[in-house]
């Protein structure tokens, strides 16, 4: 005969599938899948200490935190995903397991924020997605790439994470099954959701959460999206530039004018040459709708703290410079593929690079960087957001601590 479950944890478990109440320990463990360790293995190591350390919120149950599968991460360490399941302390019960997704880590490498938007979504390119579906539902090619990578993933058992969370479900029916992740790892928490809702048992309670994501596809997918989830939220900070991508690529060219701080004009050009692409190429991407949204009203920098070093902000300054330069030569080849009435000029189309083209650089990615981060445009905002549980932020002492090593 089954364990009861007790009231506390049925309570808890329906605070996960309907309310913000832990949306700041899905925020903690997207925090946590960045550790400032450049190489996987160490990483990986770092997750496996810290993870039971981390505090919970006062609710419904005494909770505690436990690895429950991973971290795996990919040989160049720009994908990393584990699985952790918050417990309840008195009858041992998971109250749910959340599948944490990290892409590119934007604060070991700050330059990561642009390259994982403008080369690692690939997003001038679409691919059907789920495979088979009729509902004309695509996503773009890099997204398909990093999910690919994601569900290949096995950890020291050999189980992908789909395997260990269709054991979970078996174990425990009744518990959700959290999807959360940041900057692109939120991309991915859309495409992994959808993903996993086709591989395990039917019924399975799916809850994605999705923080400064960039659009993972097209109209059809986010409607086949929301159709499949009931509870969805895409927590976001409103002047941060990721999840203007690409579904709100105009308001990136105005983005920080009231900051005293206008994007370069080769950023403008961009932007431009990338409207122009996605017309030809017929492809279009859309963002959740506005009832999902957990708007998180931004404000400029200004004199704020920010979390990383003035060593690794000049870096990034010079790596994103570098990125835009190289895009905008692929955009250019990829404009001159494509046959074109009255040539560049008549659609508005220059390629030319001058000095003003990077002007005000350096103060727009300091911008892009603080806006973007979790220590800097979102913990403090999602703390403050009304129904979210308070906790302490794990990661302030050991933030301050890198940027003192990293500013040597």
């Amino acid at each position: 005969m089954p364990t009861p479950i007790p009231n506390n944890v049925i309570a808890a478990r329906e605070q996960v599938e309907t309310s913000d109440f832990f949306a700041l320990c899905y925020l903690m463990l997207c925090q946590l899948a960045y550790t400032d360790e450049t190489d996987g293995r160490e990483a990986a190591q770092r997750i496996i200490e810290l993870l039971p350390t981390l505090p919970v919120p006062q609710g419904q149950v005494t909770g505690q935190w436990s690895l429950a599968w991973g971290p795996a991460v990919s040989g160049n360490n720009s994908n990393l995903m584990y699985a952790a399941e918050f417990s309840d302390k008195v009858s041992g019960l998971p109250v749910f397991t959340a599948v944490a997704i990290r892409g590119t880590d934007t604060q070991a490498e700050p330059s990561g924020v642009i390259k994982q938007v403008i080369e690692d979504l690939d997003a001038e390119h679409q691919v059907v997605f789920p495979q088979n579906n009729t509902a004309g539902a695509k996503i773009a090619n890099g997204t398909k790439i990093g999910l690919d990578t994601l569900t290949g993933f096995r950890d020291n058992s050999g189980k992908s994470v789909a395997e260990y969370l269709t054991a979970f479900q078996a174990n425990n029916p009744e518990a959700p099954v959290v999807v959360t992740g940041h900057s692109l790892g939120g991309c991915q928490t859309t495409v992994v959701a959808l993903d996993l809702a086709s591989k395990l048992p039917v019924g399975a309670k799916i809850v994605p959460n999705s923080f400064a994501a960039p659009t993972a596809g097209n109209s059809a997918f986010i409607q086949l999206y929301e159709e499949t989830f009931a509870y969805r939220p895409r927590w976001f900070n409103d002047i941060d530039l990721v999840p203007m991508a690409f579904a709100g690529l105009g308001g990136i060219k105005r983005l920080w004018n009231q900051c005293q701080t206008p994007a370069p004009g080769i950023l403008r050009l961009l932007i431009d040459v990338f409207e122009f692409l996605l017309a030809i190429h017929h492809t279009n991407y859309h963002q959740q709708s506005p009832v999902d949204s957990r708007v998180l009203a931004g404000g400029c920098q200004l004199g704020a703290t920010s979390a990383i070093s003035q060593n690794l902000l000049d870096k990034a300054v010079g790596d994103i410079q570098t990125l835009l330069q190289d895009a905008l030569r692929k955009q250019e080849e990829e404009v001159r593929k494509v046959p074109l009435i009255g040539g560049l000029v008549a659609h508005g189309l220059e390629f030319a690079i001058n000095d003003d083209s990077f002007k005000n650089i350096d103060a727009w990615v300091k911008e892009l960087l603080f806006q973007h981060l979790i220590p800097t445009g979102y913990w403090n905002a999602v703390k403050t957001f009304q129904g979210v549980a308070f906790i302490p932020n794990p990661f302030v002492q050991a933030a301050a601590a890198a940027a003192g090593r990293n500013g040597q």
